[in-house]
């Protein structure tokens, strides 16, 4: 009888944690609108939620103590038909679509786990040439 019971209690319960909302996020990639929204300390989990995805990639740095989640995101487009181009309703409207999938580095301290800083892949290839400027500016400053 209490081999019954016990099965009987633990298919409810089973039934009932499979109705609860999940907590585990399903979009595949974010946008830079909600980029927008993330700030230094924030938790993986606020960060999770910001962006309303989650990471696809991770890397960890034992040397500087710090840890990198990759997230994909996608570029906001607006999808104007041909023949309205030049439409007035079109200049700032249209169907928005997103599209060119990069990725989103999100440094944070392995310690704490609070968000350090991030960069996306275009912010990396713009800066190194921002950064050889500099130096070059340095160099030409020191002569």
């Amino acid at each position: 009888m209490k081999n019954i019971l016990l099965i009987t209690l633990s298919l409810v319960m089973t039934v009932l944690y499979s109705c609860a909302p999940a907590k585990v996020l399903n979009n595949y990639a974010t946008t830079t609108e909600e980029i927008f929204k993330l700030d230094k300390g924030m938790s993986v989990s606020d960060v999770n939620s910001a962006l309303k995805s989650e990471p696809k990639d991770i890397y960890s740095n034992t040397v500087g103590f710090t840890k990198v989640l990759v997230y994909k995101y996608r570029l906001g487009y607006q999808k104007v038909p041909t023949n309205l181009r030049n439409n007035e309703q079109y200049l700032r409207g249209g169907v928005p679509v997103y599209k060119d999938e990069s990725n989103l580095y999100v440094v944070f301290d392995s310690k704490t786990n609070e968000m350090l800083y991030f960069i996306t892949d275009s912010g990396r290839k713009m800066g190194k040439n921002e950064l050889n400027d500099a130096l070059k500016v340095k160099l030409k400053s020191v002569k």
